[in-house]
Parts: C-alpha cells; structure tokens; sequence
C-alpha cells in the first residue's frame, strides 16, 4: 500500500511539473506579410507575436509597432510626412492572419517603396 501511495504522489510530481510545458500556447498572433510591386509578387514572410518570430527579418521591432496599434494594420502610419521622391512604381502590401481572437485581411497600394516604408516601418520591411 506504501509502495502504491509513493507511486501516486511521483507521478502528481510528475504532472504538476510538465503540465506547464504542455499548456503553453502558441503565438498569439500569426501574418503573413506579402509585398507586390506593379502586382508581381516581390518578397513574403511570416510574423507572429507574443512570442515575437517568424521568418519576418525583425518580428520583435514589427510586433512592437503592431501592439501599439492593437494589430490594425490601417493605422500604420511611422511616418507621417515622409521626404520621398515623386518616382511612381506601386507597392502593395498584402496583410493576412489573425490577430490574438481576430481575422486580419488587409491590403494597401503606395505610390513608391518610400512611402510604403514610410506608413509600415519594421512591418513592411522585408
């Protein structure tokens, strides 16, 4: 009966201790991001946040960007009054995913890579 009580208390110990690592949640927001210039697709890459990652280049820069805007990508907008020259060649940015319990279905065309740089920051660089 001993034997049997040690048994039951070691695996409680057991289970207590690796429940955690088993209930950890995955990212709490996952993005495909998609660049189009003149709607040839030119670069893509996936970001997810809390925990910052992805094949993004700098997820832990963009999730911060997009937690300051609770991930709506419409206001996106780094800088507001960006010097850029007035060369036309459009970039579109495709945004698709969710967003912590959100559907995220976003597209915006800009005029040139500066002002798309310009509105989306770390976001939009690929």
């Amino acid at each position: 009966m001993m034997r049997a009580a040690g048994t039951i208390v070691l695996c409680g110990a057991v289970l207590a201790t690796a429940s955690p690592a088993l209930a950890e949640p995955g990212p709490q927001a996952t993005l495909r991001i998609v660049i189009m210039v003149n709607d040839r697709p030119l670069k893509g890459a996936t970001l997810t946040c809390d925990p910052d990652g992805g094949s993004h280049p700098t997820p832990s820069a963009a999730c911060e960007l997009l937690r300051k805007i609770d991930g709506d990508s419409t206001k996106l907008n780094v800088v507001p009054n960006p010097v850029c020259t007035d060369e036309y060649e459009r970039h579109t940015v495709l945004v698709r995913g969710k967003w912590h319990d959100r559907t995220v279905k976003w597209a915006h065309s800009y005029p040139n890579s500066c002002q798309m740089k310009a509105a989306g920051g770390a976001v939009f660089t690929l």
